[in-house]
């Protein structure tokens, strides 16, 4: 059955898997301007993307059954997870940074239209939708064209109506800031603890992946820039700043699965990104 892609540029990367029934174009038919997807994606089955430039970031996983369209571009950044049945609306605009969240049957819109303007009907309007980095909506959400600031968080079932303020958490319908009562989404870590937990998960991946021989030649966990070498086929993640030297090896990509959905690092030069 395989996938289609109708676009004037195409960009695929390494590692990349795109389902059966995934279509990606433009409306009615038409080719999509440019398309690019970056290293480590996956793309579910039957997933329909409509939009005249798509781009989507390293190791963004798509599930099955989602779909998007809009006259306006649609830019997804890397390691996101969109669970199934979520819908991406662009008509007005969608941006969605690092690290996002988008649990399933989710509904991200960025406009609303429908009643008769003739007879008078005030709602028409396009406006895009922003989402920073490290957003996270639980699932079943439904999010008006707002802006949602980095490390916010909608529980399940949240209607968003409004703008989310940073490390806020937000539930109800329509959503009420609820961050005096669970507390923010993130908490401060120090670089040490962090150094730790990773070196802690590089044990861990050792153990699951006996197939790779000599994993601490190829993935190295550092502190900060200072510790960073250029070394031929090795990996330096720096937990200071969340950033790793992408060499596009085997490894290198398996041991990004193993940290995804809950560790997230990114490249220190993206192309996807420029």
């Amino acid at each position: 059955m395989g996938y289609t892609i109708n676009a004037e540029e195409v960009h695929i990367g390494k590692y990349v898997t795109i389902e059966d029934g995934v279509f990606i174009g433009d409306k009615f038919g038409k080719k999509a301007k440019k398309v690019v997807i970056g290293d480590g994606v996956t793309i579910g089955k039957n997933s329909r993307f409509y939009y005249p430039t798509l781009e989507i970031g390293d190791y963004t996983n798509i599930n099955n059954h989602a779909f998007g369209s809009g006259d306006n571009s649609c830019k997804i950044g890397s390691c996101c997870w969109f669970g199934q049945n979520c819908i991406l609306d662009a008509e007005g605009g969608l941006e969605i940074g690092n690290g996002v969240g988008v649990g399933a049957y989710s509904q991200l819109w960025s406009h609303i239209k429908f009643g008769d303007t003739l007879q008078g009907c005030r709602w028409d309007q396009k406006k895009k939708l922003t989402v920073e980095d490290d957003v996270w909506f639980v699932g079943h959400c439904i999010v008006s064209p707002i802006t949602a600031r980095k490390k916010s968080m909608a529980m399940v079932g949240a209607v968003i109506t409004k703008d989310m303020e940073e490390n806020h958490v937000y539930a109800g319908t329509p959503a009420k800031d609820m961050t005096s009562i669970f507390g923010n989404q993130f908490e401060e870590r120090s670089v040490d603890n962090k150094f730790d937990t990773m070196q802690e998960e590089l044990g861990k991946f050792k153990e699951a992946h006996p197939e790779f021989q000599n994993v601490n030649d190829h993935i190295k966990i550092i502190k900060n820039e200072k510790e960073l070498e250029e070394k031929e086929g090795v990996s330096f993640f720096n937990v200071a700043d969340r950033t790793y030297s992408k060499t596009l090896s085997e490894i290198e990509n398996s041991f990004m699965n193993f940290l995804l959905v809950q560790i997230k690092f990114y490249p220190r030069l993206s192309p996807q990104r420029n």
